[in-house]
């Protein structure tokens, strides 16, 4: 196709999936390009816990013991009634090696390990479809340039514009939604019932925070206080959105050589820690996938 770059394999979307796919691939010796539709790599949100499945696929990538000197080891979790107040420890530590490190360290952290070629940014795609003649994907990117990939990967996250080409219904709104909390090193989140008026809200931090107020009266004063105090820029309302486990066991996650991972096929509420560790997941799996098949032709012969 004339006037059309080709690529072996792409990947659409830089954030944590993203990222790890590329370096799982790399460690496999397959070579791959990234796309991100921001000028640069950024990590949405401060922190992020990592379950030990998600350690397990960071000992693959070759980056576990670096990430591990600079995050911070969770033993004990703490479960409050707040009706009456009583207090219950959870032991956290028992199911294994679970750290929460900061999102910027992660995605730092894999960044550097590749090639510097590897990324493409300020890149957005807006459409796909499968060459007639060849069935390869053909991307096309928002500046009107076409892109042909002999497979695609797509981890651009919850509002991927592409997953319902691989067969993937739209996300579901949950009924309750989260304000976060970027502050230094401190970082928590509040769930409540999501109202009509949280697209307002969502606007003007002020409301954020007298929400979020309203929401949480008659948790302890310790609580209550931290939040009182916090800076209002730091406060973020964010709508969540899943995919049920039953719409995705319906779904084959392909279409030719187009496939999906990370929140883009599996997304969900922060209520596990597990969105962060299944994509790392994703990433070790599909690389190992690919290398051990290579039916598909990614090289010449």
């Amino acid at each position: 196709m004339e006037g059309t770059e080709e690529e072996k394999i792409v990947i659409v979307g830089g954030g944590i999936c993203g990222l790890a796919t590329a370096l799982a691939l790399h460690r496999k010796g397959i070579g791959s390009i990234v796309l991100e539709r921001s000028e640069n790599l950024r990590a949405t949100g401060a922190a992020i816990i990592v379950q030990p499945n998600g350690w397990r696929a960071l000992d693959q990538l070759g980056i576990a013991s670096k990430l591990r000197q600079t995050a911070l080891s969770i033993q004990l979790g703490q479960y409050i009634t707040v009706k009456d107040g009583k207090q219950k420890d959870l032991q956290v530590g028992d199911v294994g090696e679970v750290r929460c490190l900061r999102r910027t360290d992660l995605i730092n952290t894999l960044a550097t390990n590749l090639p510097t070629n590897t990324f493409r940014l300020g890149i957005k795609v807006v459409s796909i479809k499968l060459d007639p003649f060849t069935s390869y994907p053909i991307l096309q990117l928002h500046d009107g340039s076409v892109m042909m990939a002999k497979v695609v990967i797509e981890c651009d996250g919850v509002n991927s514009t592409i997953a319902n080409f691989v067969g993937l219904n739209s996300t579901r709104v949950f009924s309750t939604c989260a304000i976060r909390v970027t502050e230094k090193l401190v970082y928590w989140f509040v769930t409540r019932k999501l109202t009509s008026q949280d697209s307002m809200v969502s606007k003007y931090q002020r409301l954020i925070k007298e929400s979020t107020v309203e929401a949480i009266k008659g948790f302890p004063n310790l609580i209550m206080e931290m939040i009182k105090n916090r800076n209002e820029d730091s406060l973020h309302l964010t709508e969540l959105r899943y995919r049920a486990p039953w719409d995705l066991l319906r779904t084959n996650f392909h279409k030719g050589t187009v496939t999906a991972a990370g929140d883009a096929v599996h997304a969900m509420g922060p209520f596990l820690a597990q969105g962060g560790s299944a994509s790392l997941e994703d990433a070790v799996v599909l690389a190992r996938c690919l290398s051990q098949n290579m039916r598909i032709d990614i090289y010449p012969r």
